[in-house]
């Protein structure tokens, strides 16, 4: 009896290790991003025709092929670092990008590889031009994504078509975004619009704060002297010189200055008295009509 309940719980704790390694895997698989989710943005990753699938070839191809023109753009579908690129016998000219997803992405059979390794690059950046090199039998890219690094045995390979969209061979693909490329575009373009019209309104601004400013200096250049005048008592009309006994001058050229922030361009001659005057005339001969001469006291 006591032999029939040991086996028993031991049974019973065995049981329970493994509803807890199940249990453990669903949570974990539960948690992980699906493929859609991980891929979702992503643009293909050239313009063309789909030539050929995943696992055609007896299954030994690992990837799509899309043919296009020679010299053709190649895109990166999504951010990521360049991790090898270089000249293979059998990809040719060929980029590896890892991603932040922890995807893996090929880019084989190039004419031209316009990045290198260590080489930082955004969704949709140009790495590359279509071509026929290495083991190829026409102008096409062929175009692997693997789970996490690709092996030479390929064992984590997914299908392109999963993350990229339904396509079959004779179908014509574009590297058009999907919608958050498409928002992140949008994005972009309406704030080069915003920084071109604040730029504009600057500018207009600019222009009429200018405008307004000659405005002001042309009415306010010098046109008249004004002067009050408080006439001496004995003042002779006939006389050729006439002794202001005061006078209060005022130009306009001082009222640009002033506008402009500037000191006065002009400063008050310098005034002499009556006497002064008088003292003056007393050795002048007095002609009628000579120019008038202004005093200040």
């Amino acid at each position: 009896m006591g032999d029939f309940i040991r086996r028993l719980l031991i049974a019973a704790i065995m049981l329970l290790f493994v509803s807890l390694l199940f249990l453990g895997g669903k949570a974990s698989e539960a948690q992980s991003p699906s493929l859609s989710e991980r891929t979702k943005g992503w643009t293909w990753p050239s313009e063309g025709m789909i030539s050929d699938t995943f696992n055609t070839r007896n299954g030994d191809h690992k990837g799509i092929d899309i043919a296009g023109d020679l010299g053709a753009s190649v895109y990166a579908v999504d951010k990521g670092l360049v991790v090898k690129s270089y000249y293979s016998q059998s990809y040719g000219n060929v980029i590896f990008i890892k991603h932040e997803n922890g995807l893996e992405t090929v880019y084989a059979h190039l004419n031209e590889r316009l990045v290198v390794e260590k080489q930082k690059v955004e969704m949709g950046d140009i790495i590359g031009k279509m071509g026929n090199t290495g083991r190829s039998s026409g102008v096409h890219l062929h175009f692997e994504i693997h789970e996490k690094e690709w092996t030479v045995t390929k064992e984590n390979a997914i299908n392109p078509i999963l993350a990229l969209g339904d396509a079959e061979v004779g179908q014509t693909v574009e590297a058009a975004a999907k919608p958050a490329r498409q928002e992140a575009a949008e994005a972009k373009r309406k704030q080069v619009e915003k920084d071109m019209t604040t730029k504009a309104e600057n500018e207009k601004k600019s222009e009429a704060e200018e405008k307004e400013k000659a405005t002001k200096i042309e009415k306010a250049k010098p046109e008249t002297l004004e002067i009050t005048v408080e006439e001496p008592v004995d003042y002779d009309p006939e006389l050729g010189q006439v002794p202001y006994k005061k006078a209060i001058y005022y130009i306009k050229e001082n009222e640009i200055s002033k506008i402009l922030g500037e000191l006065p361009a002009l400063q008050a001659p310098k005034s002499i008295s009556i006497q002064q005057f008088n003292e003056e005339q007393q050795g002048k001969v007095r002609n009628i009509g000579a120019p008038f001469t202004t005093y200040y006291e």
